[in-house]
């Protein structure tokens, strides 16, 4: 675990003391189903701030990921047949 994700970690766990109750970081690290419930009860507050920690955590804990907008296809664009020299 970097540097990056503990600083996240605590913030969330710090900002979700105040609206969820008490949780638990290092039961939210290893336990999958503890962190969904976490997060889905952070989901359904809807405060915008803690969603955004929340969302962050997820992806530094690799329980999100990352979707390009701008997929490209696999298959490698088509030499043009149709010309008068083909």
């Amino acid at each position: 675990m970097d540097n990056q994700c503990l600083v996240v970690l605590s913030k969330f766990s710090v900002a979700a003391r105040k609206v969820i109750g008490a949780v638990n970081p290092a039961k939210l690290i290893k336990d999958r189903q503890y962190a969904t419930e976490v997060f889905e009860r952070v989901d359904a507050l809807g405060d915008e701030e803690l969603i955004l920690l929340s969302l962050d955590l997820q992806l530094l804990l690799g329980l999100l990921t990352p979707s390009s907008s701008n997929e490209t296809s696999s298959t490698p664009p088509q030499k043009y047949m149709m010309g008068a020299r083909s």
